[in-house]
């Protein structure tokens, strides 16, 4: 489900290396996205509206599950720490096991209206939903569509967006 984390400039989601800083802010900003509450912690219900919010509907023993796999301290709740853990994970996935299944399913949660193309004001309001700077204004975005935007027509097919992930974005 974090395939649209590629969809980001190449800085903002370069593969960390064993020594890598995570940009420390964009975390921050992303994480608050989900802690709706902002008591520093994200519970199972944040993180369920927050993925709604997005599009993605996660059954609710796999949202326990997903969970469980990164509450290191068994809190039944995400600290930012252990967000920081899952966020690196989902950036240094391996691209060769993403499948169709999940390609299509990304390329739906940019495609908001489900007319096949990712327009500059979807990706707007997809990256904003998340919090990140790079969805802040209108420019940014039609320049991000204008880097995959293979037919020139000012929006990304499935086609394009599935070249892109390909290549790593």
């Amino acid at each position: 489900h974090s395939l649209f984390l590629r969809f980001l400039p190449p800085h903002a989601t370069s593969n960390p290396k064993p020594n890598h800083k995570m940009d420390t802010t964009e975390l921050k900003r992303v994480f608050q996205m989900f802690d709706k509450d902002g008591d520093g912690r994200i519970t199972k219900k944040e993180l369920n509206e927050s993925l709604k919010n997005l599009g993605i509907i996660i059954p609710e023993n796999e949202l326990s599950l997903m969970i469980e796999k990164i509450d290191v301290n068994g809190d039944g709740c995400v600290d930012i720490e252990e967000f920081g853990e899952l966020y690196k994970t989902i950036m240094v996935e391996d691209e060769d096991e993403v499948g169709e299944e999940d390609m299509k399913e990304a390329f739906n949660v940019f495609d908001r209206d489900g007319d096949g193309f990712i327009s500059v004001d979807e990706l707007k309001t997809v990256l904003s939903s998340l919090g990140l700077k790079q969805g802040k204004t209108l420019e940014d975005c039609r320049k991000m569509i204008i880097q995959v935007d293979v037919d020139g027509d000012g929006r990304v097919n499935y086609k394009e967006f599935r070249q892109m992930m390909k290549s790593g974005g």
